[in-house]
């Protein structure tokens, strides 16, 4: 936590706009019922990590090509197929390789695969000063987040409907079209463009797990429980399933009884979040005028509640 605190970007408000920059509400961070918000960057977070693994051995460049878990009932040992050399027997096999994991297709099927929600979407960073808070700016079936991560950086997230024929065009060229009507900082952003990036590009997706393991073999995170960005609680619900995992192998006297004891914590947790997501993701689908002035007077009302809604449980109610 502490090395968290040196490296984040520490707020107090959230505030949601439409796209010209006309505030709808902004959400009070600075109560004591709340902790701490920050933001900070994979990168730093990635390397807070690492200087935590001490003498961990990691070995990067290899891939899994099969895996063999030789007791199902009794969670008996898994073997694992490498591509660069021999195989190799382990007590726990634990797939942490994202919402496109290749490992639960091995243990699952090929039927399990992420659900798309229709929704295309573009993340970088960019160069800007003076931000105090994250920005969400609620446009035509459009939304573009501002995060700052720093004094003088912040993380741009810009979502737009799927249409089905607005995607020809590379990155740079839609991005500067379809949001060319936003006001307020949007322009300025708009205008870095080719200074900044790389901008990453994709369909946000779902992938929804009933059962996370199959023997000596169990998923965490987007593998597990891929979810929108919504709620910004990704990275958060992985970080949870490794905490709750540990404990379990812990506290539990056998490997079967610890993956029981993770599933029944997190599944319900985790697929509570994704609903919650999804909930919120359909007012950015929003595109007549009407609904739009509608979604704006609703939010003024009531947005701050809805956004509390959401996290209070996820504060109050242990992991």
């Amino acid at each position: 936590m502490d090395d968290v605190q040196k490296k984040s970007f520490e707020f107090e408000a959230i505030r949601y706009c439409d796209q010209n920059d006309n505030e709808i509400f902004d959400l009070d961070l600075s109560d004591e019922i709340w902790p701490k918000f920050q933001a900070l960057s994979r990168k730093d977070f990635h390397e807070i990590l690492i200087t935590k693994l001490g003498d961990t051995p990691v070995h990067f460049g290899r891939e899994i090509k099969n895996l063999n878990p030789q007791d199902e009932r009794k969670c008996g040992p898994v073997t694992v197929n490498f591509d660069d050399g021999p195989a190799g027997e382990y007590d726990l096999v634990i797939a942490a390789d994202g919402i496109h994991s290749s490992m639960r297709t091995m243990l699952l099927g090929t039927v399990l695969q992420p659900v798309s929600t229709g929704i295309k979407c573009w993340r970088w960073t960019t160069e800007i000063s003076g931000r105090d808070k994250p920005h969400f700016m609620l446009g035509k079936g459009k939304v573009l987040l501002v995060m700052p991560i720093s004094a003088n950086k912040a993380y741009v997230f810009a979502s737009l409907t799927d249409t089905g024929n607005s995607f020809a065009d590379d990155s740079l060229s839609l991005i500067r079209r379809e949001f060319a009507d936003f006001g307020g900082v949007v322009p300025t952003i708009l205008a870095r463009l080719d200074d900044d990036g790389p901008i990453l590009a994709g369909s946000l997706l779902q992938m929804i797990v009933l059962d996370w393991s199959k023997g000596a073999c169990v998923l965490t995170g987007d593998a597990a429980h891929g979810t929108l960005p919504t709620m910004a609680q990704g990275a958060t619900m992985a970080m949870e399933d490794a905490l709750v995992l540990a404990e379990e192998l812990e506290r539990q006297t056998n490997i079967a009884e610890a993956i029981e004891g993770y599933k029944t914590r997190r599944i319900p947790r985790a697929h509570w979040v994704q609903q919650q997501s999804l909930k919120r993701m359909g007012l950015s689908r929003i595109k007549s005028q009407p609904l739009l002035s509608l979604r704006h007077l609703v939010m003024k009302a009531f947005g701050p509640k809805i956004l509390a809604s959401g996290w209070r449980p996820l504060i109050n109610e242990p992991f």
